[in-house]
């Protein structure tokens, strides 16, 4: 990959960006003892706390995508960039479980004008061809905030109070966001000047598309595998890609961005530090998982959906572990099982490059943002129903009161695994090599 220099600013901005998204995603498991002890909340009022984050994530997704393919990459990502700033200011200012739920909600909401845009900034500067790597390193960079939402975070914490981390995380936002804005203006500036006057991202509102723009995307379209005419919702593959991410999504980050810590303090009597230590791994293999499948897929098998299966059925045995382990296994043993459960979650890339890859690109923006809606409104659902499940084991005073929640996993991910056997395969040179089309910008 040959990046200009303009390009790799904003790739790399973007990178960043999405450290702060993961960040925030995860960053109240290290924290549940503190939202407890000082709010008073118990664990289903803390699961509704955080599903908030992902309800508003997960509902604006999709005018996300459609604001990215509408209004262009760069005022999407300024306008929910600045309210995700607003959001962590809020939760980490709040002084009653109210105050904390709505800066939660606008934390999210604000992080999710990030990752779609990301896509949509891709798609249409990069060969398709690449498409899954590039979202797969903005993807790893990204699961660094993960880790530093584990150990990092668990010492933070203890030296300095749960707030300050929030107002550090806000006010570093708030330098990329415009970071973001002002490197975006500068190639809109640079390509206005240089040829047609179009935008950064090529985008132009609806209804006013150039005669050459048009010939560009309806050979783009011909290029796509599902028929331009029908709105993506009607094809049945859009199903099977959103609600497989739906289930398999909101197992891995509803465990790993709330009970995964709180689940070895109460049954292993861990300490918060040791917890972080075990999350920490679980965000390493999401980060390696992150590089693995992308790279695997587009280099070497050369396809995706062999690779979904693989990935939800080794997922599903593995979460066989917890849900029978009586004994503390050690430290080896508890690291591996987090860095695989990390490693093995990182499949959901591939269906999300699956469902860029099937639809035309005038609406891949809308497509990827309808994905990614049902997948963190279901981290939304899980964490509420998990929350829900936990609060009855434990007023029932069972021995494991976890375990409910390992095997409401296992249900989730077996259905996800039938939905693979359904995807269709969708790698862009499959069966031929598709036209390059011509509202790319190619490096050269």
């Amino acid at each position: 990959m040959n990046l200009k220099p303009g390009q790799l600013l904003v790739f790399i901005v973007f990178c960043v960006l999405f450290i702060f998204a993961l960040f925030f995603r995860t960053s109240i498991a290290i924290i549940v003892e503190d939202l407890t002890r000082e709010f008073d909340l118990p664990a289903a009022a803390l699961g509704l706390m955080s599903s908030t984050f992902f309800y508003a994530y997960a509902l604006l997704q999709l005018p996300v995508g459609i604001l990215s393919d509408r209004i262009g990459v760069r005022k999407t990502v300024l306008f929910f960039g600045l309210l995700g700033v607003a959001g962590s200011l809020l939760f980490a200012s709040s002084s009653g479980a109210q105050s904390a739920t709505w800066g939660r909600m606008l934390t999210g909401a604000g992080t999710a004008g990030i990752w779609i845009p990301a896509l949509k900034y891709l798609s249409l500067n990069f060969h398709p061809h690449i498409f899954a790597t590039l979202s797969s390193i903005i993807s790893a960079v990204g699961c660094l905030g993960l880790m530093l939402s584990t150990l990092p975070l668990a010492l933070l914490v203890e030296a300095r109070g749960w707030r300050f981390p929030f107002f550090l995380a806000a006010a570093l936002m708030f330098l990329l966001v415009i970071a973001a804005w002002h490197l975006m203006g500068r190639g809109e500036q640079r390509r206005a000047s240089a040829s047609t006057g179009a935008s950064p991202d090529r985008e132009t509102p609806a209804g006013k598309t150039t005669p050459a723009k048009g010939e560009a995307e309806a050979k783009a379209d011909r290029t796509d595998q599902a028929t331009p005419e029908k709105p993506f919702w009607r094809h049945p593959a859009f199903w099977y890609f959103a609600f497989w991410a739906f289930l398999f999504y909101g197992t891995i980050f509803s465990f790993n961005g709330l009970w995964g810590a709180a689940y070895l303090q109460d049954t292993f009597k861990l300490s918060r530090e040791a917890a972080g230590a075990h999350l920490l791994f679980l965000s390493i293999g999401l980060l390696l998982g992150s590089l693995f499948w992308g790279f695997l897929s587009d280099r070497f098998v050369r396809a995706r959906r062999p690779l979904v299966l693989a990935g939800t059925g080794t997922f599903f045995l593995l979460w066989g572990a917890p849900s029978f382990m009586y004994v503390y296994p050690g430290t080896f043993l508890m690291s591996l099982l987090y860095f695989l459960l990390g490693l093995c979650g990182m499949v959901f890339l591939l269906v999300v490059s699956s469902s860029k890859e099937y639809f035309p690109l005038r609406t891949a923006g809308a497509a990827m943002g309808a994905v990614n809606s049902l997948m963190l409104g279901g981290v939304a659902v899980f964490q509420g129903i998990t929350g829900y499940l936990l609060g009855l084991s434990q007023a029932a005073a069972t021995v494991l009161p976890y375990r409910v929640i390992f095997i409401f996993y296992f249900g989730a991910i077996s259905i996800a695994f039938f939905l693979a056997l359904l995807m269709p395969e969708t790698f862009p040179g499959k069966t031929k090599k598709p036209a390059l089309p011509e509202n790319y910008h190619i490096n050269k």
